[in-house]
């Protein structure tokens, strides 16, 4: 949601109705959300395959896009350049996809490689907007931006991360830092002084420095380091190609292999790296695509 949206403008953008806006999220109070806060505005599109069903997931710009796949033993998703694993749950094959945070609205093709079967069908992404913001840069940071070691830096992070198995998620992430609030959301459109325009790839959290960062969920280290940009640095690996980072720390508190559960202290929090201020940076990331952590916090996204 946009600062300014109320259920019933959204009901009327997408030919729907307050009520059920309500029934699909969930919703108590329809006149209780917020800024920032994802809705689902239709249900799950039911699509039928030659041995089965689809059933697909609304998709926004920088969102998840969830899908479970009926009547199939295995397979895998092609998704805007990237393959997704596909892994069984039940009678199902669950997928956990990325729609890009620069994605244009309208139809993207979506290639579903089935056993034997080869699928094409059209996701619709829908329009999400995000807000702008210009920052202020010190000589020391603005010099940071222009090292060429930063494309290299980021190719690090994103290997880290396995890109196969099953997803370890069996319930929304806990909150990384208590009592803190999110002072930058996930995709404002940044100017970075004079230099480029790029775009947030997490969620910032201001708290006191040294306030203890906790894991979002249960999941196994696979990088802890002091990185120049990210600056103490740890990433956590969920299973199906999702990782978070954690980044700014003051202090790091867990090893590369060591097994975390949902809750647990990585760190401290801190101002490292390319940071203005005391801040916990947290990042996800689906096969290396950054992707909006911030509704995983309300509900895992399966139909």
């Amino acid at each position: 949601m946009a600062p300014g949206e109320t259920l019933f403008s959204i009901a009327r953008r997408y030919g729907t109705t307050v009520e059920e806006l309500a029934r699909l999220n969930g919703l108590k109070d329809p006149n209780r959300i917020q800024a920032g806060q994802v809705l689902r505005v239709r249900p799950f599109e039911e699509i039928p395959l030659l041995k089965g069903r689809l059933f697909l997931g609304p998709a926004f710009p920088g969102r998840a896009l969830a899908l479970a796949v009926e009547g199939y033993a295995g397979g895998e998703a092609h998704f805007q350049g990237v393959r997704y694993p596909l892994w069984p749950l039940g009678e199902r094959l669950l997928g956990l996809l990325a729609v890009g945070a620069l994605a244009e609205p309208g139809a993207h093709p979506l290639r579903l490689h089935l056993e034997e079967e080869v699928v094409e069908v059209m996701v619709r992404v829908q329009p999400l907007s995000y807000p702008k913001e210009t920052l202020a840069l010190s000589p020391s940071l603005k010099a940071l931006l222009q090292d060429p070691t930063l494309k290299a830096e980021r190719a690090k992070v994103v290997a880290a991360c396995p890109k196969e198995g099953p997803l370890l998620l069996e319930r929304p992430f806990l909150p990384p830092v208590e009592g803190a609030r999110v002072t930058s959301p996930f995709g404002v459109r940044r100017r970075y002084g004079d230099l480029f325009t790029s775009y947030h790839e997490g969620l910032d959290f201001a708290a006191p420095l040294s306030t203890p960062v906790r894991a979002v969920a249960e999941g196994v280290v696979v990088l802890s380091e002091r990185l120049r940009v990210r600056g103490e640095a740890v990433l956590l690996a969920h299973g199906g190609g999702l990782c978070t980072g954690y980044w700014h720390l003051s202090e790091r508190k867990v090893r590369v292999g060591e097994r975390v559960r949902a809750g647990q202290v990585l760190g401290l929090l801190g101002s490292t790296g390319l940071s203005t201020g005391p801040h916990l940076h947290l990042e996800a990331r689906l096969q290396g695509v950054p992707i909006d952590p911030a509704p995983f916090f309300q509900a895992l996204p399966w139909p």
